[in-house]
């Protein structure tokens, strides 16, 4: 039993601050945990707290318990203080906030990659950390093992067996503990000093010893970076001193989400009423809370006296995840937890925000988390689950100018922080578990090869075998490869390695610059793709409208599997670029554009070479040679050297934004389908195709026209945010497909959809006679005749073409449309109603035209006319004369003495020869006849007139 070794390691790791591993082959290994616990007890560790992980079943913890009772190498006094927190892996998320002594992890055919990271991160300074491989029992089983993965020749396997025995500060045993093998020496390991922290913090309190929250606050920091952190954040807070954004930045375990916690507390005593905390993951915010909950105790803060915690309602999240605290210890206080795409108008009130992974928000999301208050920001960029340092750069590139706010000084600082919370810093297992992943290194700033013109560039295929083949110069162009591949991550996950090593339908491309020699091109990587093959398309991707059941997945094999009975899919072989990536310094230069245009040629078989010994990218597991030495096959394989398979088409998938739409409309790629949900990082996404086979060209044009529609419905309700620019964009993807589905509008087709009436309305509006409301509702009609090619002679400027299509399918107002284009109100008007008239225009020429066209093609029959002229004039004739004769004889018999002229001539001399000339009457002498007189009864009843008074 090699006990000097094991005790040798364990004694110098402790003494270093640094963690030990300890690979435990054979079946009874698990009965020999107890002797490394003796072990850390014998070095005067107090409260020596253990996790045992496993997988997920209820005979696990009797299985252990037996193991242990068996074990003979610790006295029973000591085996009955060995009490592990047991743990499967599916529950490690539980655990982030804690930290422990000694971790055994077993069971590794469950384990994932995401969860071992969690628990490493969990090991403190001096502990040690055990792998018990209870189905090995020597060094050649352990280079065949098996870990959780799908293939039964695992690469990524056989990779984690190889970097065991590279692991700084190792051993691995056999379950006698007889050593097989030790890790590197390391120089010898500087003894860490405890005190420094303590005295640093120490001094920090002497400087602010007259206020008491924040000496109490920075009795519960760890290192003194994360105590100068913290002191940074509650002076910002103290002071009140709004609009100001603090940002920090670290590796993964640092402390920076514990500082944001006591950060709040002091917020709280410091009578911060309305507080906010954001973040797309909660297992960070749940350090938060566990930290806030730790200040207010220091702060003498007493639970159900003082405050009342908020258990989550939210689907999203556990039943028992904490999301809010409600104080009322002086006056009303809150602290919330709000996803970014939930905000809305709820931090209209908020003085304090505290954003945690904020480089993994998106930028768009991100801005409308600031506002006229303190914000607080961390972010993690190194390390498994941290976002890309690119992605952090870029963030801080474009928040800074919008935060600086001239006279008032710089309200925007960003800080980093090195040292570890749980080790001391340079802890090898950690950069060994980082270069495991291939998330620990940064991507070269420039690259040998200069700026080459973009043409000169060549694409080659990279072998996987010879890639995964641990050899010093492989194992450096996967690091650095790795790292352009993930320079766009929000989130790194370790579990991608996984899919990439092993997955035989991966495939990675790069693009390279003319070189010379092997190491100019295994360190020029300008632009890398990842590519999986797809045997199935489903359903819904091509049918727009049905019900998507679930998230989607970047493999739709994968997707198969678990929606077996809820989702058809469409027998079609082609290729998907999950990933597409150039170097930051060569963004925005045509390098992808070229790249991606050569892996087009490329699966179009336009690459042929007259070599009849070509290697098919399309391999099976049973196809792997396992005999073959990986390290003699070359890393990068020329695209004439392999042969691309049967490919109907290439499939890519991106986040919707204007800059990738740009892109692969640049690439004349069709869009097919277009998420109504958000994922997980607040986008939609978009799928797009683009046809290989000739014969596959009219189903995409069926695909584009099934989008088209579906799009077009949805503009005005789950689309209704998008801006005008990116809105129109989509609906003008295939420029070439238009001239299929254009159809000439005749009269009938008008009247259909817009009546007469409605015309008139139209035209006046265009001649400013009435106002915009009282057409709005055949703007949509209008918008739609466009957008669907049948007016084909109107040709519209860009900006008119967003205002129609804002108003006519997403029902914008004036005042959102100008916000959208940046233009006032008026034009905005003014640009409309000259759309408008120029289409009302074309439509009154279409039925101009066709009412003309009608009436010249109608025919005209001349007959002869039944009767003459002089016939037709003397039967007129005697029709008049007849009727003359009747009109005499009815004269004949009318009694006309009513009408004579009465007076007499005395009468008439006086009334003629007065002078007057206005009109003249004579008061008649005889009654009219046919008059009935009244009865002298009716006068009777006859009031008399009264006479008028004269004026005197």
């Amino acid at each position: 039993m090699e006990d000097k070794s094991i005790k040798k390691l364990v004694k110098r790791t402790i003494r270093s601050h640094c963690r030990s591993l300890f690979v435990i082959l054979g079946a009874k290994g698990s009965s020999q945990v107890p002797f490394f616990f003796n072990l850390l007890k014998q070095n005067k560790l107090r409260d020596i707290s253990t996790l045992w992980c496993s997988k997920e079943s209820s005979n696990n913890t009797e299985t252990v318990n037996t193991n242990l009772n068996t074990s003979s190498t610790v006295s029973d006094a000591d085996n009955s203080s060995f009490t592990p927190y047991y743990c499967s892996y599916s529950d490690v998320e539980d655990i982030s906030y804690r930290s422990f002594n000694l971790v055994i992890l077993q069971d590794f055919e469950v384990f994932t990659l995401n969860s071992l990271s969690l628990v490493l991160n969990a090991v403190k300074g001096g502990g040690i950390i055990i792998f018990l491989f209870n189905n090995l029992k020597n060094l050649d089983d352990l280079m065949n093992l098996n870990l959780n993965t799908e293939q039964k020749y695992s690469t990524f396997s056989k990779r984690f067996a190889s970097f065991l025995h590279s692991c700084p500060n190792s051993l691995i045993l056999d379950d006698s503990l007889n050593m097989l093998s030790a890790g590197p020496k390391l120089s010898e390991d500087v003894e860490f000093d405890r005190s420094f922290n303590k005295e640093k913090i120490e001094g920090l309190k002497m400087k602010h010893e007259k206020d008491t929250i924040i000496c109490s606050l920075l009795n519960l920091c760890y290192t003194i970076e994360q105590a100068e952190l913290l002191l940074k954040f509650l002076e910002a807070i103290k002071n009140r001193t709004f609009h100001a954004v603090l940002s920090v930045s670290s590796s993964i375990g640092r402390g920076k989400s514990a500082a944001l916690g006591l950060a709040i507390a002091g917020s709280l005593a410091f009578n911060y009423s309305n507080i906010f905390i954001s973040s797309l993951c909660y297992r960070n915010v749940n350090i938060i809370f566990k930290f806030l909950l730790k200040g207010l105790d220091v702060l003498n803060y007493k639970e159900d006296d003082d405050f009342d915690l908020i258990q989550s309602v939210n689907p999203k999240l556990k039943k028992a995840a904490l999301t809010g605290i409600n104080i009322f210890r002086d006056h009303p206080q809150s602290v919330r937890f709000i996803f970014p795409e939930d905000i809305g108008q709820r931090l209209g009130q908020a003085e304090l925000v505290v954003i945690d992974e904020a480089a993994a928000i998106p930028i768009h999301i991100l801005k409308n988390l600031f506002g006229s208050y303190i914000v607080l920001m961390a972010s993690s960029i190194n390390g498994p689950g941290a976002s890309s340092p690119y992605l952090y750069k870029n963030m801080i590139d474009i928040i800074q100018p919008t935060t600086t706010f001239g006279s008032e000084g710089e309200r925007f600082q960003k800080f980093a922080i090195n040292d570890p919370i749980h080790y001391a810093n340079g802890d090898g297992i950690e950069s060994w578990f980082n270069r495991l992943l291939c998330v620990g290194p940064d991507i070269c700033s420039h690259l040998s090869s200069g700026y080459p013109v973009p043409n000169q560039c060549k694409l080659f295929h990279v072998n996987r075998n010879a890639l995964f083949g641990s050899s010093k110069q492989a194992e450096n162009f996967l690091q650095f490869l790795m790292s352009i591949l993930t320079s766009s991550c929000r989130i790194m996950s370790p579990d991608h390695l996984v899919n990439i090593a092993d997955s035989p339908d991966y495939h990675i491309f790069c693009l390279l610059p003319p070189v010379t020699n092997s190491k100019q091109a295994l360190s020029g990587v300008i632009c890398a793709i990842l590519v999986h093959v797809e045997y199935k398309i489903p359903e819904h991707l091509v049918h727009c409208g049905t019900n998507l059941d679930g998230p989607i997945s970047n493999c739709f094999n994968d997707w198969l599997n678990r929606n077996k009975t809820s989702t058809h899919f469409l027998p079609i072989q082609g290729v998907h670029i999950l990933n597409i990536v150039t170097h930051q310094n060569y963004r925005k230069m045509g390098y992808g554009i070229k790249a991606l245009q050569l892996l087009q040629e490329f699966y179009e078989g336009k690459c042929i070479s007259l070599n009849e010994n070509v290697e098919t990218l399309q391999i099976t597991d049973d196809d792997v040679s396992l005999n073959k030495d990986p390290s003699e096959s070359p890393i990068l394989q020329q695209l004439t050297e392999i042969h691309p398979g049967n490919v109907e088409y290439i499939l890519a998938s991106c986040n919707l934004s204007s800059e990738s739409v740009k892109f692969w409309k640049k690439a004349n790629f069709i869009p097919v389908y277009l998420s109504e949900r958000m994922n997980a990082d607040g986008e939609h996404v978009l799928f797009m195709i683009k046809a290989v086979e000739e014969g596959f060209k009219t189903t995409l044009e069926k695909y584009w026209f099934h989008f088209r529609n579906h799009y077009q419905i949805h503009l005005g309700s789950e689309f209704r945010t998008f801006k005008a620019a990116l809105a129109l964009s989509l609906m003008q993807f295939a420029t070439n497909f238009a001239k299929v589905d254009s159809k000439e509008l005749v009269k009938a087709d008008i009247d259909l959809l817009i009546r007469p009436h409605q015309m008139k309305s139209l035209k006046k509006y265009c001649q400013n006679l009435q106002d915009l409301h009282t057409i709005i509702h055949l703007v949509p009609i209008l918008t739609t005749l466009y957008f669907k090619n049948h007016l084909q002679d109107v040709n519209l400027p860009r900006a008119q073409e967003a205002i129609l299509l804002s108003f006519g399918f997403q029902y914008k107002t004036a005042d959102d449309v100008s916000k959208d284009l940046g233009l006032p109100v008026i034009q905005i008007h003014g640009l409309l109603n000259r759309t408008i008239k120029k289409i009302v225009n074309h439509l009154s020429n279409i039925i101009e035209k066709c009412v003309a066209e009608a009436m010249e093609n109608r025919e005209v029959t001349l007959e002869p006319i039944a009767q003459g002229l002089n016939e037709e004039l003397e039967e007129a004739a005697k029709e008049i004369e007849e009727k003359q004769k009747q009109d005499v004889l009815n004269l004949k018999d009318l009694d006309l003495s009513q009408y004579a002229i009465k007076g007499s001539e005395d009468d008439w001399e006086k009334v003629l020869f007065s002078g007057r000339k206005a009109l003249v009457s004579i008061k008649s002498i005889k009654n009219i006849p046919n008059t009935i007189e009244k009865s002298k009864n009716e006068e009777s009843f006859k009031r008399p007139k009264q006479q008028k008074r004269r004026k005197k």
